[in-house]
């Protein structure tokens, strides 16, 4: 795999959904916290710095024992199938 297939995938994926993600829940936990009429934008980008620089750094770490999870599962799956197909 290229270096550059590899950045995007251990480093801006992470970036992007962490930013996304963050972003959304922030705004959303904001809103429902303050109220529409007491919503600051200050407020919700405070929230959301502190979130993401939490799940940044986690998704890092742990972005990549989930697909190799996730890839195990897939495999015994198609182990399964191929057994009954015999």
């Amino acid at each position: 795999m290229n270096l550059k297939l590899v950045f995007i995938e251990r480093f801006l994926m992470p970036l992007l959904l962490s930013f996304l993600m963050t972003g959304i829940i922030s705004l959303v936990s904001t809103l429902n916290a303050m109220g529409l009429n007491n919503f600051s934008v200050i407020a919700w980008l405070n929230a959301w710095l502190w979130s993401w620089l939490v799940a940044f750094p986690t998704l890092l770490v742990i972005l990549p024992v989930v697909k190799k999870y996730v890839q195990s599962l897939i495999e015994k799956e198609q182990i399964k199938t191929n057994l009954t197909d015999l």
